[in-house]
Formats: C-alpha cells, structure tokens, sequence
C-alpha cells in the first residue's frame, strides 16, 4: 500500500492537492464502499470541521465530499476574533486496486466570533500574497491561517487514505 503526492498546485484561484492510493487485491467497490464511510464521523484534527457527500456514483467509482476544513482561530482584538475555515470538495475515484483523492480549496470563509458575521474570500487573494479587499478585518487572520492549507490538506487527504488502505472491512 503506497500513496504519493501528485501535484500541489495553486491554478486558476484554486489550491489543489492529489494523491493517488494503491491498496493490492481490493476491487473497486470495495474501495467505494470505503470512501464512502470515510468521512462520516470525521471533523478534523480540532473537531470544527465538517463534511457531506455531495455525489455518490458506484457504477463510476466515484464520491464526492463538499465541506468545511478548520484552520483555527484568529484573534483581532482581546474578547474576538476568527473562526477561519477553507471551503473544500473532495473527489474519490476508485478503480481495482487504486484510488485517486483530488482535494480543491477555492475559498476561505472567516466567521466573526461575536456575533458570527460571515465573510468568504478567494484563497488566490490569500496566497501566495494577501491582495483581498474587505470591509472587514480579516487580513491578520488571513494571514496567520491560510499558510496552514497546505498541512491540514494533507491531514484530510490522510484521514482518507488511511480508511481506503485498511487491511480488513471486519468492525470486531
């Protein structure tokens, strides 16, 4: 069982990560069947993220998760502050014996902690410089945040990758 990075690329305004997934002797469906549980419970290393599958489609091979990722807080001041979250899709296409995670972040989405005011942003405005304009004040946690995709990215991608290559389907 072997996985390996494909591509880190920020193209055309969107972060995007692939890792393809080689689990010997493992039909496609049974792959499916994993993919689809593999997000289920999950919420990410903080426990603020959350995820739903937006499109399931066994003939394809194919689950799609839509969601949000938990980057932390951001303080701006001494009470608030914050909650910062990268908007995610999260694409697993099985085959016999392989599966391809593609993991796309095109925004981030900060949430005001006083009063949960919401603003989202392009993550292309964000990094590799922070070139967005808002009304609000999201620049300094904008900036301690979004260099932190990359790494939580990974995390997701393995919080996958490690339900996919599980040696056995048995719970007991």
């Amino acid at each position: 069982m072997t996985g390996r990075a494909q591509s880190i690329v920020l193209t055309n305004g969107v972060y995007e990560q692939k890792v393809i997934v080689t689990v010997d002797s493992v039909k496609a469906g049974t792959l499916y069947t994993r993919a689809l549980e593999a997000l289920s419970d999950w919420t990410g290393s903080l426990q603020k993220s959350k995820a739903n599958v937006d499109v399931q489609d066994k003939d394809e091979g194919l689950v799609v998760y839509k969601g949000q990722l938990y980057l932390g807080y951001g303080k701006q001041n001494f009470m608030y502050g914050w909650d910062t979250f990268a908007d995610f899709t999260m694409k697993i296409r099985c085959k016999d014996g392989k599966a391809q995670i593609t993991m796309t972040i095109p925004s981030l989405t900060f949430y005001w902690t006083a009063d949960n005011t919401m603003t989202t942003a392009p993550i292309a405005e964000l990094l590799p410089e922070y070139t967005h304009k808002s009304k609000f004040l999201i620049k300094k946690a904008a900036k301690a945040l979004a260099p932190k995709v990359p790494d939580e990215v990974n995390n997701a991608i393995e919080a996958i990758r490690s339900v996919i290559t599980r040696s056995s389907d048995e719970d007991f």
